[in-house]
């Protein structure tokens, strides 16, 4: 065996062990490092302390030193698809108070771009988790009636368009779409595990929806919606189903502003859901370079 295919067996046989980027099942108990984290136009991606109900289990935390506190998995399926996959989400919260559990409702607010590219920054369609009931769901949700470009303006209908039982995704019982976990259990050794000083452990909240239902509902509005459409997005805690009261992503409280969400800072930088696909693994570089070693390599001895 000459070099050259020595190479490319070796290449071919990283590539077989690595995991594709693009076609990553969502593990709701990953590490951040394997996560996109969402960006907001100031510095600090979450104040702690200023949910308006004083229940730090409602209280979005972050930092802009390696504790974000909004986070993106987009999971495309490996397809050439722009509309199939999954979309997971997870945020940080202050704590998790007794009993234990997440019993809130936290909702992510979809800005969406038009056909030429406009944002608006009115909420077209929100995702969230609403554990302040019964029954405890994931689902997607129309905006209230109102203009929905500032958090006085905003609601949401409380009755889901799409609901999902927490536990396996649909369609795909190998893995959950609902995790709600202590910071230091997901993380390992993380270094600040309690980034609003309270003596209690940051946790993670973590959810995934099917990507197809979110372009179902979406494109009824805007028919061209998918993975390369420019999003922005709100992310918030409250109470109850029908409102973002107790917190918001990115001011410092806010949550009865007439500020619209940009000049609040509550709305994310533009992004796509193909943008947040995880990087590829070290096997997959590893797999690459070997083969355009192996290729460069053979033009050479031409």
């Amino acid at each position: 065996m000459d070099r050259f295919v020595s190479i490319i067996w070796l290449g071919a046989l990283a590539l077989s062990l690595a995991s594709p980027a693009t076609a990553l099942p969502i593990d709701v108990t990953a590490p951040i490092s394997d996560w996109n984290e969402v960006m907001y136009p100031g510095v600090t991606p979450d104040f702690s302390d200023d949910q308006q109900t004083g229940i730090s289990e409602a209280d979005i935390v972050g930092n802009a030193t390696g504790d974000p506190a909004f986070l993106i998995w987009f999971d495309d399926l490996g397809t050439a698809d722009p509309t199939d996959g999954y979309m997971g989400f997870r945020v940080r919260l202050g704590a998790d108070k007794n009993p234990p559990g997440f019993e809130h409702f936290f909702g992510v607010g979809f800005d969406v771009a038009d056909s030429l590219g406009v944002l608006d920054g009115a909420i077209d369609l929100f995702v969230g988790v609403d554990f302040s009931g019964n029954p405890d769901q994931l689902g997607i949700y129309d905006p209230g009636t109102g203009s929905n470009t500032s958090p006085f303006t905003t609601s949401i209908v409380s009755t889901p368009l799409v609901s999902y039982t927490p536990g396996s995704v649909p369609g795909d019982p190998t893995y959950d779409n609902y995790d709600f976990s202590g910071v230091s259990s997901i993380d390992g050794g993380a270094v600040n595990s309690d980034l609003d000083l309270d003596g209690k452990e940051d946790f993670y909240l973590t959810f995934v929806i099917p990507f197809a239902d979110i372009v179902a509902q979406l494109q009824a509005i805007f028919p061209d919606f998918d993975e390369n459409t420019l999003i922005q997005l709100v992310i918030g805690t409250s109470t109850q189903s029908n409102a973002l009261n107790q917190d918001l992503g990115g001011p410092d409280g806010g949550t009865n502003s007439t500020e619209s969400w940009s000049a609040l800072g509550a709305i994310s930088e533009p992004v796509t859901s193909r943008m947040l696909v995880p990087e590829p693994g070290t096997g997959l570089l590893l797999a690459l370079g070997l083969v355009s070693l192996a290729l460069g390599r053979r033009r050479g001895l031409r």
